[in-house]
């Protein structure tokens, strides 16, 4: 097993509560148990802390952190505001072919939302991605994948809501339609109220992921 997919089965068992808030996760034990050594179950540690799934502590070890769904949704909206921005620059920078490549990705999006959430889940991020490039501001970029590797772990709920793979493709034809158009606000906009949290349309995914972080 390779370090992505130990990195996958423990990141479920933090999500599913198969580990508990507080609980020390040993190396020693999960090296044993995935059949590697210690280098890489440090490096998934690593990068699950980076997540803010679990928490290292000096001396002492690392610890499966306690997450609040206040927290989770907090990061949701930064990212609602970063992203804003991106959709901004990428109207104002981007190139002509580059904004005739991510209609065609918001086109894309919308096939792939019929075939299943894999496939809109690999559509959806070359959308994004794309934007990011047009943005032409590197730090602006690194903010976005910074908050996106934290909040990776439950935003994948929101593909399971039925009907919001579907709303989410047309919404990216809008946004991308605006970006083309040179409208700053209105690209900046669209792209906030997808991602924007308090829609009534994302209340099946709150629930889901408050039980998700809430269950006992």
């Amino acid at each position: 097993m390779d370090r992505d997919q130990i990195k996958k089965t423990i990141e479920e068992r933090l999500l599913d509560r198969f580990y508990i808030a507080g609980e020390r996760l040993n190396e020693r034990d999960l090296a044993a148990e995935f059949g590697v050594s210690r280098t890489p179950i440090r490096d998934v540690l690593a990068r699950l802390q980076s997540e803010g799934l679990v928490e290292h502590r000096e001396r002492r070890g690392v610890f499966v952190k306690e997450v609040s769904l206040t927290y989770v949704l907090s990061l949701l909206e930064f990212l609602a505001v970063l992203e804003s921005s991106c959709a901004r620059l990428a109207a104002r920078s981007g190139s002509v072919e580059d904004k005739k490549e991510l209609l065609a990705l918001a086109k894309q999006t919308t096939d792939a939302s019929a075939e299943g959430v894999p496939e809109y889940s690999l559509s959806n991020k070359l959308f994004h991605e794309l934007m990011y490039q047009m943005t032409s501001n590197d730090e602006l970029v690194s903010a976005v994948f910074n908050v996106r590797r934290k909040v990776a772990p439950y935003r994948r709920h929101i593909h399971r809501v039925a009907g919001m793979t579907a709303e989410s493709a047309q919404e990216h034809i809008a946004i991308a339609e605006a970006i083309m158009q040179r409208d700053e606000k209105l690209a900046a906009d669209l792209m906030f109220h997808h991602l924007d949290m308090t829609r009534s349309e994302f209340m099946p995914f709150i629930t889901s992921l408050g039980k998700v972080l809430f269950r006992s």
